[in-house]
C-alpha cells in the first residue's frame, strides 16, 4: 500500500513540479527578477539570480524567497493530498489486486 502511494505521489509530483516551473517563469522572471542565463524548469531552482552583472532583483529578495516557498509548499502538499485520497478512494479495490 505505501508502495502505491509513493508511485503516485512521484507520478503527481513531476506533472505539478512542472506546472509550478511554467508558472514561477511566466509570473516571476522580469516582474520580480531578472536572470538571463536560466532555462524555464532551472528557474524555479534557487539562486534565482546569478552572480554576473546583467542579473538582478527587482523585488526585495526576501519577497522573491518567501513567494518560492508559496509555491514549493504548493508542489509537495497537493500531489501528497491526492495521492492519499486516491489511495483512500479505492483502498478496498487496491487490497484486492496489490495482496
Amino acid at each position: 500500500m505505501k508502495l502505491t502511494i509513493l508511485f503516485i505521489y512521484g507520478f503527481l509530483f513531476s506533472i505539478v513540479f512542472l506546472l509550478s516551473a511554467v508558472l514561477w517563469h511566466a509570473q516571476m522572471q522580469d516582474v520580480y527578477f531578472v536572470c538571463h542565463g536560466k532555462g524555464v524548469i532551472a528557474d524555479f531552482v534557487p539562486p534565482f539570480v546569478q552572480s554576473n552583472g546583467s542579473d538582478f532583483y527587482i523585488k526585495p529578495a526576501r519577497v522573491v524567497y518567501v513567494i518560492w516557498m508559496v509555491y514549493l509548499g504548493c508542489t509537495l502538499l497537493i500531489p501528497a493530498v491526492c495521492s492519499w485520497l486516491l489511495v483512500r478512494m479505492h483502498q478496498r479495490a487496491l487490497q484486492r489486486t496489490w495482496m
